[in-house]
């Protein structure tokens, strides 16, 4: 008995043994002899893998056999090698990368939720990277935004500064914006928000076009934009300024720092950001009153990670924001002293904590998330000296959620990916205002969410994503709660490794609540307003249908994307305005459901660089967005057209390197001609003005200084909108029309700059 009970013993253990054989791969990772930290070595079945230290150097344990290793990095070509390995066989492999300045293999998170090859993701997603960002010297998230087809940003108040970004012709308010994948974006910091993320702090921009609520959730009808912020991965530390000169009228000062740790072994890692711009208001047509606003931000940021394992990691980030505007006139009196005036301090605190695991075999993910942000603004809306227009506007949101992903190598065809969730959101928006005739406002939002995905490879050359959100959404301003569910599927086809197809259906919806700039108390010509909401008020709801070539070439160091997309949304029940006469001399709008709305065009995209120094870049988008019947935007003034959005627009980038260390760019944003609602005030009567079309023409320059070993100083110079393409109609006087305005954010402005980077 004894001598049985061995021998089944050794069987086991010998049987363990042989399924533990292991054998290794090893190497050094380099581009052009330097070595390059924090590169992913994964074996491409099996999903484990590591990272390259400082020098490096990696070391991974795969199964015996064929296996196809993957060497990837953020702004370097994927690649991979077939290798075939006996039980505890070691081999040698330097892997020596290629820069991809076009960002072909750019690895996205917005399309499934994880991590994947842009080429792979069945939805398309364009990226903007950190390097396009900084050849542009964008300060903010604003800047960063326009270099993307479908998309178009603009300024829409003088007195207050309020911008948006719009997709494929649709507002700010349908657009979802989220911060590494999280709706922490309020509706309040939607307002003001995109000029308070400093640029510094991007990694990258991804952007998708079309609804996406069945991932992301409510708002995400004409797109998602995504802020992915940098992680830290070397020990770095970087100071840059940048003084400009508004039309020769007003100064704007930006100081930006940079400063990451990370541990000898990469399993820990903090890096610290902050930004601070003073913006002087400035006055286009010399009527004393303010076209952009004067503007004090400061923003400090922390963002680390730990690994507790290689299976387990924590990561934990926090933001501060204060932000100060104020528009109108008389800058040197108290607001309540000025004719007309705006003024606004957000303070802004977030954070958010991230818990990451993943099973021994690497086939399961486990994500729970927390996030909180709270909003405090403190304001001022009044004309002529009106001492009771000051008010406080506050907006918190909460956020818990939970995500699971599974891989399933066994499945119908090569392979799938399953991701469900859990995610809840508690938004309150709240008003107080002194005047005693605008009665205070509460509203509390619960949202409760849950999504399903599945992201199927059919065949090595065919994927298919489906999916569905369902949102119950509970407000306590409303009796009736809501269940909304929103389908996705998408399908993504490679006719050959250069030439993709991708077409997707997807539902979208926007609850009938209020969003911030509804309880915004807004001056329009001297006249205070309120927002209602109708009665019988339906939840609005969208169904988008898009399709898209692209082609990719990549050989012997010159790269081509060429991408045309298709879209087409209808909205059914969309939100829109219409006067409600006067309560206590408060004019009143009430939110109501308009007729059907159609948007519908295409977007083309342009990448080509023939060497690592030189890129060109085009992007342009033609579309038509109309009402199946006519309304009435303002009184007296009947339209079927969406508003505010031209037939027509498009953007140019065109960055050249030469002589190792100069470097010069130029970049063009293009706006057609467009419906614009002018009321009356300064003018005789409403109307509805057509805008012309207007070309927008940067110009910058930067030289590169290495002063020491690591230490590097950039010199850099330009002027943006060189022509002057600027707003020449601007109303004048006390009675002026705040919201016309349109066109380029600014006039000519010429700047200069400086940037310190240290190696550490």
């Amino acid at each position: 008995m004894f001598r049985y009970v061995s021998c089944l013993v050794f069987i086991f253990c010998f049987q363990n043994l042989i399924g533990q054989s292991k054998a290794v791969v090893k190497g050094k990772i380099s581009n052009n002899g330097i070595e390059i930290p924090n590169v992913s070595v994964v074996e491409k079945k099996s999903k484990l893998g590591v990272a390259s230290n400082f020098n490096g150097d990696y070391s991974l344990k795969i199964s015996p056999g064929i296996n196809t290793v993957v060497v990837s990095a953020v702004g370097f070509k994927t690649k991979e090698f077939l290798l075939k390995l006996e039980e505890n066989e070691f081999k040698n492999l330097d892997v020596e990368l290629e820069i991809d300045v076009l960002g072909l293999d750019q690895v996205v998170v917005s399309a499934t939720k994880t991590s994947l090859n842009r080429k792979e993701a069945p939805v398309l997603v364009t990226v903007t990277n950190a390097k396009l960002l900084e050849n542009n010297k964008a300060i903010s998230l604003l800047d960063g935004l326009s270099f993307q087809p479908g998309l178009r940003t603009e300024n829409n108040c003088q007195n207050c500064g309020f911008t948006q970004v719009r997709i494929n012709g649709l507002d700010g308010a349908y657009s979802q914006i989220l911060i590494d994948s999280k709706p922490v974006f309020s509706s309040l910091n939607s307002i003001y928000g995109l000029e308070q993320i400093p640029a510094s702090i991007i990694k990258q921009i991804e952007v998708i076009r079309g609804g996406g609520s069945a991932l992301f959730g409510a708002n995400a009808i004409a797109g998602t934009i995504n802020i992915i912020t940098k992680d830290p991965v070397e020990n770095v530390f970087q100071v840059s300024s940048l003084f400009s000169s508004i039309n020769n009228n007003a100064i704007d000062a930006v100081f930006n720092f940079n400063s990451t740790i990370v541990s000898k072994n990469l399993k820990r890692g903090v890096i610290f950001y902050g930004m601070n711009r003073k913006r002087d208001s400035y006055d286009h047509n010399n009527d004393n009153f303010s076209e952009l606003t004067e503007t004090n931000t400061t923003n400090f940021g922390v963002k680390s990670f730990m690994n507790i394992t290689d299976r387990k990691k924590i990561s934990a980030d926090f933001n501060f924001s204060k932000d100060y505007r104020r528009g109108g006139n008389m800058f040197n009196k108290p607001a309540h002293f000025a004719d007309i005036s705006e003024e606004i301090e957000n303070n802004i605190v977030g954070f958010g904590l991230n818990y990451n695991y993943y099973s021994k075999d690497n086939f399961n993910k486990l994500t729970t998330y927390l996030n909180y942000q709270k909003t405090n603004s403190d304001n001022y809306y009044g004309v002529e000296q009106n001492p009771f227009g000051y008010g406080v506007t506050k907006d918190d949101t909460k956020l818990l959620g939970l995500q699971f992903t599974r891989m399933f190598h066994e499945f119908v065809g090569e392979s799938s990916e399953l991701t469900s969730g859990v995610e809840y959101k508690y938004n309150v928006i709240s008003e107080n205002r002194l005047n005693p005739d605008i009665e205070a406002f509460e509203q509390k939002v619960n949202t409760l969410s849950l999504f399903s995905q599945l992201d199927w490879k059919i065949l090595e050359n065919l994927k298919l994503l489906s999916g569905f959100r369902v949102e119950m959404f509970e407000s306590n301003l409303r009796d009736e709660k809501l269940t909304i569910l929103n389908p996705r599927l998408s399908v993504l086809y490679n006719l050959n490794k250069e030439l993709s197809i991708r077409t997707s259906y997807s539902n979208g919806f926007r609850a009938p609540q209020f969003y911030s700039e509804d309880i915004h108390s807004e001056i329009i010509t001297g006249a205070v307003r309120r927002v209602v909401l109708a009665e019988n008020i339906k939840t609005e709801k969208s169904t988008t249908i898009m399709s898209s070539v692209e082609y990719n070439h990549s050989h012997e160091g010159h790269q081509l994307v060429i991408t045309l997309e298709g879209f087409y949304t209808r909205l059914n029940n969309p939100f829109i305005y219409e006067d409600k006469g006067e309560e206590n001399g408060l004019a009143i709008k009430q939110k109501i459901n308009g007729d059907k709305a159609t948007v519908k065009g295409v977007n083309f995209e342009f990448k080509y660089i023939p060497n690592s120094n030189f890129l060109v870049q085009l992007g342009a988008t033609a579309q038509n967005g109309t009402f199946s019947k006519e309304y009435e935007p303002i009184e007296g003034v009947k339209t079927d057209r969406i508003l505010r959005t031209p037939n027509f627009y498009g953007n140019l980038i065109v960055n050249y390197s030469f002589l190792n260390n100069y470097k010069l760019n130029l970049s063009g944003i293009y706006t057609g001609t467009m419906d614009v609602p002018h009321l009356a005030g300064f003018i005789v009567e409403n109307t509805m003005e057509k805008t012309p079309e207007m070309i927008e023409i940067g110009l910058n320059a930067s030289y590169d200084v290495n002063i020491a070993d690591k230490v590097k100083i950039e010199i850099s110079g330009g002027i943006k909108n060189i022509f002057n393409s600027y707003q020449k109609d601007f109303d004048q006087t006390l009675y002026r029309d705040p919201s016309y305005i349109y066109g380029p954010t600014q006039p000519r402005t010429v700047f200069v700059g400086l940037k310190i980077g240290s190696v550490l």
